[in-house]
């Protein structure tokens, strides 16, 4: 487990509203919106069916490593860093995961411009093997 600084700037059920905020964002302070999850309207963000990783294929498979990237998540696991809370359809826009505050801080800012009510939150998230 390791303790990063996460920023989000959105929660909501809804995958289209999260979706053109995440792209909003992108455009606007240039930070790249991209992950390997697809929505499912019954699971939320999920490696798709057909993935080559078999154990994963079909659920969520969360970001855990630091880099400033925009993606959408399963908003459970960063409340706990556990795949089990992940199960609600409560959706996330994470636009950085950080080891270090104050490169959060500086994500934060960018992102804060553009959506107001963006937050930073220190997580204990896992960072070893999940094979």
């Amino acid at each position: 487990m390791a303790n990063l600084y996460v920023v989000f700037a959105g929660a909501s059920t809804n995958f289209n509203h999260l979706d053109s905020i995440a792209k909003n964002i992108s455009a606007k302070t240039g930070i790249k919106y991209e992950t390997d999850l697809v929505y499912d309207n019954k699971r939320g963000m999920i490696l798709p069916d057909t993935s080559s990783d078999d154990i994963y294929a079909g659920s969520y498979y969360p970001r855990r490593y630091a880099e400033e990237r925009i993606s959408i998540e399963m908003a459970g696991y960063y409340k706990s860093g556990d795949l089990r809370d992940a199960d609600s359809t409560m959706m996330t826009i994470v636009t950085g995961i950080f080891g270090e505050k104050k490169d959060a801080a500086v994500n934060l800012a960018k992102v804060k411009a553009v959506v107001p009510n963006a937050y930073m939150k220190r997580v204990k998230l896992y960072q070893g093997c999940m094979h």
